[in-house]
């Protein structure tokens, strides 16, 4: 009688952990910032701590970030925190382009992936575009499509993936730095044959 074969369990990381890592690999990067351990509530709900050193940038940041974020039927929620432990609320009231690009300037002015922020219109919108730098940011995911299983994106879009992509009627374009291509010469070397 043949043995029946195990079927192998392909497992990929719970979507919970990627939006966790997401959040801990740009947010997260900035010496002034720490994102807690992700916690599951007795609710069934996932909550990510992010702890802000100086009341401005994290005033900054809990206006920037998504609130929660549901997927499938996982609800995550993303709280800003002080250093202190005291929960930080986002500013409500209704802001202009300009106050929204500096306050990416203020919540990103130390976050080693962060550029710059710029208010740009054309005829039919005003829009505000975060600049990254280019930038990957790569985690172990489990990720089958990568020989080394791990996750690989732009940093730019990483942050879109964390932020808030419209605040007030003003859409969030989110940019990767341009990087500077110069020609490239070659010397031309006569081979001894």
């Amino acid at each position: 009688m043949a043995t029946p074969h195990k079927k192998a369990k392909i497992r990929l990381s719970p979507p919970e952990f990627t939006f966790f890592n997401e959040i801990k690999f740009s947010i997260g990067d900035d010496p002034l910032v720490r994102v807690d351990p992700l916690r599951e509530l007795a609710s069934g709900d996932f909550l990510i701590t992010i702890r802000v050193q100086g009341r401005q940038k994290a005033r900054a940041l809990a206006t920037l970030l998504v609130r929660s974020r549901r997927i499938g039927n996982i609800r995550i929620l993303v709280r800003v925190r002080n250093m202190e432990g005291n929960r930080v609320l986002p500013i409500t009231r209704s802001l202009s382009p300009r106050e929204i690009a500096n306050l990416y300037r203020i919540a990103f002015r130390t976050n080693r992936l962060f550029n710059f922020a710029v208010v740009r219109s054309s005829i039919s919108f005003t829009a505000v575009f975060p600049v990254f730098k280019a930038r990957v940011i790569q985690f172990f995911n489990d990720d089958l499509s990568d020989l080394f299983r791990n996750f690989n994106r732009v940093a730019a879009f990483v942050f879109r993936d964390v932020l808030r992509n419209r605040i007030n009627r003003t859409p969030i374009l989110f940019s990767t730095a341009s990087q500077q291509t110069g020609s490239t010469s070659y010397r031309h070397r006569k081979v001894k044959t």
